[in-house]
């Protein structure tokens, strides 16, 4: 079903299980797509998780180089932009935990490329932090957006070495910087893989939440 929480809308899953939700997992969607492109990802992770309610929304912008896809910011704009986005991401967040009735312990926020880039932006911003980020293809977009929390999140980075659109590199200088602050992420590889999500890399990140993230 279609759903909005604050200024986003997009796919909203109730748990498989049925009944009152007991995490929450924000999918975002890559630069030029939609969030139908990752909505099926909800099931496969269901499985797993049958109290996750899943929200996938729409970026709120019209993408600059394909008007039938959204973009969560203008990749002309890598400064504000991203600052842009999470002020509408964090309190549609937040929005979702209010109607759904779960605290930030009980959320992860995940996505794919420009989406996972978001994840990290927005997850390592949040006071209190969620309990997970997964980014897939995704890169640190700005250190200085790392809030000095005593509290941290879990974090899993994952990336295709064959990735010919956001290089394999960034998976490392995140880490990197992470390790600064005190942030120790869980990087997965994917041998041969390109820009994309494939089963053994979503396989790692279930079982990856499954250790932050109640059923």
């Amino acid at each position: 079903m279609m759903k909005e929480f604050g200024q986003l809308s997009g796919h909203f899953t109730a748990p498989a299980r049925g009944g009152d939700p007991s995490s929450l997992i924000v999918i975002m969607h890559g630069w030029g797509a939609d969030a139908s492109d990752l909505a099926d990802l909800a099931y496969p992770i269901s499985l797993r998780f049958p109290g996750a309610a899943f929200f996938v929304p729409n970026a709120p912008d019209v993408c600059s180089m394909n008007p039938m896809g959204r973009q969560w910011f203008d990749l002309g704009d890598m400064t504000e932009g991203p600052q842009v986005a999470a002020a509408v991401i964090l309190p549609s967040v937040q929005a979702a935990c209010d109607e759904l009735g779960l605290d930030h312990t009980a959320v992860a926020l995940t996505g794919f490329s420009q989406g996972g880039m978001m994840s990290l932006h927005c997850g390592l911003s949040m006071d209190p932090p969620p309990a997970a980020i997964v980014s897939f293809s995704g890169a640190l977009l700005q250190k200085e957006a790392i809030a000095d929390l005593e509290t941290r999140p879990a974090v899993m980075l994952v990336h295709g070495t064959d990735d010919a659109v956001v290089p394999f590199s960034m998976m490392a200088t995140a880490s990197g910087i992470l390790g600064e602050h005190g942030i120790e992420a869980a990087c997965v590889s994917r041998p041969g893989l390109g820009h994309g999500i494939d089963s053994d890399a979503l396989t790692a990140a279930i079982d990856f939440l499954a250790d932050a993230l109640p059923g």
